[in-house]
């Protein structure tokens, strides 16, 4: 008996990622891995032969995840970034199902370990609460009962829940100051590389495979306008890009001016230099909305007179380029942004909007999951919603949630922006400080920007927005922890 719980008490550090496995265990997955392997290669003869190598990466790589979360954070990033160009280069790679295991695996763990520790303070948030009830209207629409497919749901919910789940596992992963900011300057890193990628679209052109994508997938509408190539990086679509880069710019400007070795703020100012510049040729007009607004909210958390002064000036400057005729495309393009009345989309947004409203009122939970766009297309044709174009994030939570949905969305950017805020206000680190004030710029402006079209609902924000949520509060975490020692 005392071998059996020496066996089983190594077996928990193991999982915990605190020891190695007992000898027995090793011996028995050794055989065990020893046989299946021979017998997929008598099975499959070349085919095994070729995978084996991969599977046997795949499974280190996915086990390893149990109690090394970090790298699956990592690795979630990387694909944010890069699983675009996988699929222009490859298509069909079940890069959704792999990324679905990922985060499968490591909640597992995280349960694993809070269970084993008897504390679930990782979920003790000030958006747990918001976070739940979100995912949990996700779920309760499975029992709409006038959802057009059930099947449509199970798409739309596994993105829509999954990676809302990163925000704990991010939470509980990076639990300190050196943790955070790695991962934090990864992610600007990311995005700067992909800004450049995207620069350099917009000025030499297009990789060949990445034209022969465009036309074999007839997406040249979307990515060719007025005679010039929108920018999109190593993301999936402009829109995606330029918001991204948009967020990303915000928060290296507000990193950079708190920065305060020489080197650390040369690196944040040029990341803030280039991926604006890459936002501009997006030619994204809703990543044009989000700088300004950023400017507006970062300006009144700060308190600062000075930055009142700086707000005025850009204010001036904003409104000269608006009302000053151009014949450079970009500065059209900025234009348009904010003259929406000569804009013909805006027009026919607007359209649709006031012509579906009378439907969410009367429909408080919504028409399902996966109703409305191309899943409605694709599992519901001929429906009424299935032919409603669902151009804005806040629309389609109204017309697949109903206003109940609606109501927990935005009770989840209330939370958010007001905890936030009233945090940053009694913040002392300057660094803590710069990064919550970027993030809720960034949030409040991407609220916005819902209106005009979804974002946190679309891959990679879907993701990447999770995360920086996870940032933002462990970094007041940090402060007030900080702040009482002191």
């Amino acid at each position: 008996m005392q071998v059996s719980n020496s066996g089983a008490i190594q077996l928990n550090r193991f999982v915990r990622g605190e020891g190695r496995l007992p000898e027995l265990v090793q011996w028995v997955i050794w055989v065990f891995a020893s046989a299946l392997l021979s017998w997929a290669v008598y099975l499959f003869n070349f085919k095994a032969a070729i995978g084996i190598p991969f599977i046997l990466v795949a499974s280190v790589v996915g086990f390893s995840l149990l109690w090394r979360t970090d790298i699956g954070l990592y690795l979630m990033l990387f694909l944010a970034f890069t699983i675009s160009v996988f699929n222009r280069l490859v298509e069909n790679i079940p890069m959704g199902i792999a990324m679905d295991a990922i985060i499968g695996v490591m909640l597992c763990g995280l349960f694993y370990r809070a269970q084993f520790n008897r504390s679930w303070s990782i979920f003790n948030t000030p958006i747990t609460l918001a976070v739940l009830l979100w995912a949990g209207m996700n779920m309760i629409e499975f029992l709409n009962p006038v959802a057009p497919s059930r099947a449509a749901w199970f798409y739309v919910v596994r993105p829509a829940v999954e990676y809302l789940m990163l925000f704990f596992i991010a939470y509980q992963t990076l639990d300190t100051p050196t943790k955070l900011f790695r991962f934090l300057y990864c992610l600007i890193a990311f995005s700067v590389v992909s800004a450049v990628w995207g620069i350099w679209q917009a000025t030499f052109g297009y990789f060949e495979w990445e034209y022969n994508y465009v036309v074999r997938h007839d997406l040249v509408h979307l990515v060719f306008n007025y005679g010039r190539w929108r920018a999109i990086g190593s993301i999936g679509s402009p829109s995606q890009f330029g918001i991204i880069m948009a967020f990303m710019c915000t928060v290296c400007l507000s990193l950079a001016f708190a920065a305060t070795g020489f080197w650390r703020k040369i690196i944040l100012w040029l990341a803030t230099g280039i991926t604006g510049l890459a936002m501009i040729y997006s030619g994204t007009r809703s990543a044009f909305v989000i700088v300004p607004i950023f400017l507006l909210v970062w300006v009144v958390l700060s308190k600062n007179p000075k930055m009142y002064l700086l707000l005025f000036i850009g204010a001036i400057g904003m409104t000269i380029l608006i009302i000053t005729p151009s014949n450079n495309y970009h500065i059209q393009r900025i234009q348009s942004t904010f003259q929406p009345s000569a804009d013909a989309s805006y027009q026919t947004r607007a359209k649709n909007r006031s012509m579906i409203l009378p439907w969410i009122v009367k429909h408080p939970i919504g028409g399902g999951l996966g109703s409305t766009g191309i899943w409605g297309q694709r599992f519901s044709p001929g429906t009424f919603l299935a032919n409603f174009p669902p151009d804005s994030g806040l629309i389609r939570v109204a017309v697949e949630l109903g206003w109940v949905g609606l109501f927990f969305f935005l009770y989840l950017y209330y939370r958010i922006i007001i905890h936030g805020s009233l945090a940053l206000l009694k913040m002392r680190n300057p660094d803590y400080k710069a990064i919550v004030a970027g993030i809720i710029g960034g949030v409040v402006a991407l609220l916005v920007v819902e209106w005009g079209q979804e974002v946190v609902g679309v891959f990679p924000m879907s993701i990447l927005f999770w995360l920086l949520l996870a940032i933002l509060f462990r970094v007041i975490h940090f402060d007030q922890t900080e702040s009482k020692k002191s």
